[in-house]
């Protein structure tokens, strides 16, 4: 069985990061600017626009987590906050689309043996209550 962190990993954080991308695109924000504000490369930046990369996982069905995007978004647009907590941020999103069993359909699609219904392996590890 794949391990919930490589899902995380290889899944769920290209996706948040595309979707902060887009927000900021639409907030007026240059590639390149994108780029260095999130530390990754600007051919990263592209291929999150273009859907190259990101596009597994459609966090726009989930209401939770666009608003915790959007919030990041609007802070990472104003300056309050630097690389460090940027990266904190997706983390802490991404730890928490997990903890909601969010990943579960994804993991199910991947590998067709897991049963979602018996596994408990994201409440346990992100618990929500240490994540807000």
């Amino acid at each position: 069985m794949k391990s919930v962190l490589e899902l995380g990993s290889k899944y769920v954080v290209p996706a948040i990061r595309r979707e902060v991308v887009l927000k900021l695109i639409k907030k007026g924000f240059m590639g390149v600017e994108i780029a260095k504000i999130l530390k990754i490369s600007p051919s990263l930046i592209t291929r999150y626009i273009n859907g190259e990369r990101g596009t597994q996982v459609d966090l726009r069905r989930y209401r939770d987590i666009v608003e915790r995007i959007e919030n990041l978004a609007d802070k990472i647009s104003s300056g309050e906050v630097d690389q460090y907590i940027i990266a904190k941020e997706i983390d802490r999103i991404a730890i928490y689309f997990m903890s909601r069993k969010y990943l579960c359909g994804i993991h199910k699609k991947l590998e067709p043996n897991i049963e979602p219904d018996k596994c408990s392996i994201c409440l346990e590890l992100f618990k929500t209550n240490k994540i807000q």
